[in-house]
């Protein structure tokens, strides 16, 4: 592992620039436990906080063990008729691969196993010659990776697509919680508070610009351009095309805006649309058991649990699965008409409404977990089976096409005719 020298912790720029409205401002000289908020759309532009580094480390290896005690030892098991079926994290995963759906085992397998693993192994590789004064190689590049890869961390909606499955199955079997369980369970809160609990600025600040660009410098003409990775604050050259010019701390590429942002926002947002049909009106289960067959849709799920008494449960899945994804295609499009149009109408309240959809969209891949879950553990020979439908896949490319474009849109639009 390449390492080098940390020689400074530099403060924090006096200069930036907001990553949700563009505005360029200046930090004020904060006290620890303060932050600066933008004065036009009241995004968070920098926290001044206690050094960071050790507690996360500190988090990310406690979160590797809890990692493999989660994908040793059994996850779940359901007892029927004196049939006992133990599964691992790792069941579901492959049930869904030998049901021939290896599109829709691979993104449970990303979000779920692969991503947290990544996170840790990466916040590990990261922090570990911080905390005595050195740099890891590539340290830049790793870290925009680790931020990049945080939507797709989804353990915390698989524990909810479990607490569903276990509900579910309850009224026709006994299901036993194995120490994989609560592993996971402990695994979700150290990866939360290790990724809560860190203030990017203490690593970007403990990242020099590369000796590159400090020799070269500048010369001639400048416009002024902000890393959306890392938020430093970047002259670029005039005669240099956007896209050329690269960040000289984390080498992202430089944009004056996402580029092609409302053509790709509009070309996934179309893309879900498409999928959404037969998302719902397609079997997402099929169950079979020794008396008959059955075909259950998104709704059938949602009325199931209505009239079995467990309304609570009838409501997440009806608000995850049904009125999540609905609720983000028409914001997406709103927001996208609203700058097409150069509506100057309320941007911050527009600004406010793409967090939100930019937040919740992960949450609808409940509906996929609880059917992985099922697959993995209702397998039953003779006694009876549940296997994935193709409404699935169409529902899990709905969450990915809604993820995507609410990633590529790029909420500086909405202010560009703003003053």
């Amino acid at each position: 592992m390449a390492k080098t020298s940390i020689e400074m912790r530099t403060p924090p720029p006096p200069i930036t620039a907001c990553h949700d409205c563009g505005r360029v401002q200046q930090l004020p000289d904060l006290p620890v436990g303060s932050k600066a908020m933008c004065g036009r759309c009241r995004a968070v532009l920098f926290r001044k906080t206690p050094d960071t580094v050790q507690r996360t480390l500190a988090l990310a290896v406690t979160g590797l063990i809890l990692f493999a005690i989660a994908n040793v030892y059994p996850f779940l098991s359901m007892r029927l008729e004196g049939q006992i079926r133990e599964t691992t994290l790792i069941t579901g995963i492959a049930g869904l691969y030998h049901q021939g759906m290896p599109g829709l085992s691979g993104l449970v397998l990303l979000t779920s196993v692969l991503v947290p693993l990544v996170q840790l192994m990466g916040l590990v590789y990261l922090l570990s010659p911080m905390v005595i004064g050195r740099l890891a190689g590539r340290s830049a590049g790793v870290f925009r990776a680790l931020q990049r890869l945080r939507p797709w961390s989804m353990m915390e909606v698989f524990m909810l697509g479990i607490l569903v499955s276990m509900i579910k199955l309850a009224k026709m079997a006994d299901i036993i919680p194995g120490v994989a369980l609560w592993a996971f369970a402990g695994l979700i809160v150290v990866l939360l508070a290790a990724f809560s609990g860190l203030n990017p600025d203490d690593i970007w600040r403990r990242i020099p610009l590369s000796p590159r660009a400090r020799d070269e410098g500048v010369h001639g003409p400048v416009r002024a351009a902000t890393c959306h990775s890392c938020t430093l604050m970047v002259q670029v050259p005039t005669r240099s095309p956007w896209g050329n010019a690269r960040c000289p701390r984390c080498n992202a590429r430089l944009h004056a805006r996402k580029p092609n942002s409302i053509q790709r926002t509009w070309a996934l947002v179309l893309t879900a649309i498409v999928f959404y049909a037969p998302a719902n009106l397609m079997p997402i289960t099929f169950t079979r058991t020794v008396a008959r067959e059955q075909a259950d849709t998104i709704m059938s799920g949602v009325i199931y649990f209505m009239f079995s008494g467990s309304w609570h449960i009838a409501l997440v899945i009806f608000v995850a699965s049904v009125l999540i994804p609905i609720l983000k295609l028409v914001s997406l499009i709103y927001l996208l008409l609203s700058v097409q149009f150069r509506s100057q109408w309320k941007p911050e309240d527009r600004t406010r409404l793409y967090r939100f959809t930019e937040a919740v969209g992960r949450w609808s891949m409940v509906d996929v977990y609880v059917v992985t879950v099922l697959v993995a553990l209702v397998q039953l020979g003779p006694l009876g089976a549940i296997e994935a439908g193709p409404g699935a896949i169409y529902f899990a490319a709905v969450v990915v096409m809604t993820m995507l474009a609410a990633e590529s849109f790029d909420a500086r639009l909405i202010w560009d005719k703003k003053d």
